[in-house]
């Protein structure tokens, strides 16, 4: 099965006053997230389930993804995933339906379970880093997500959206 993992997109402080969990994506973030959708419509890794963090970034993102991807995948929105360990997200997969799935969550949650999950790390600057938008798209070799174990995902593909500004203007 594929495991697609990003983060949520680039949010917005205009409004300090906002709790955390309810910060707004950006233009930027909003713009980011409709190209990460349309590229990964285009390389044909559409899931069948995303699963998002509650918060209003990451959800934004995932509808956003969603709605490029022609609304095809479940969406289901997620309290535990707010800033979420890497465990308590592999937890999270681990329950998860069978078919092909993607994660909106946040960071270091995210970097840390993306380095811990795959087979070989890739040689991406930015992978350590996992900056707003980030995602990795992976080849998992288990028919149920119960038995995602760490190490086992072969990287297909990661991408931060500056490089789909490029791969747009080529």
């Amino acid at each position: 099965m594929k495991l697609i993992l990003t983060r949520h997109a680039k949010s917005s402080w205009d409004d300090l006053m906002l709790d955390d969990h309810d910060r707004p994506l950006n233009e930027r973030g909003q713009s980011a997230a409709q190209r990460m959708g349309k590229w990964v419509v285009g390389r044909r890794h559409v899931p069948a389930q995303v699963i998002s963090s509650s918060a209003i970034r990451a959800r934004e993102t995932a509808e956003l993804m969603v709605e490029h991807m022609g609304g095809t995948p479940s969406l289901t929105l997620d309290d535990d995933l707010y800033h979420a360990s890497s465990d308590a997200i592999l937890s999270r997969i681990q329950r998860a339906p069978k078919g092909d799935l993607m994660v909106v969550g946040h960071n270091p949650g995210m970097a840390e379970l993306a380095s811990r999950i795959v087979d070989v790390t890739p040689t991406h600057d930015r992978f350590g880093v996992y900056p707003t938008t980030a995602t990795l798209i992976a080849e998992v070799p288990v028919e149920d997500w119960s038995e995602l174990k760490l190490g086992m995902a072969h990287v297909i593909q990661f991408i931060v959206p500056r490089e789909l500004k490029e791969l747009h203007t080529a």
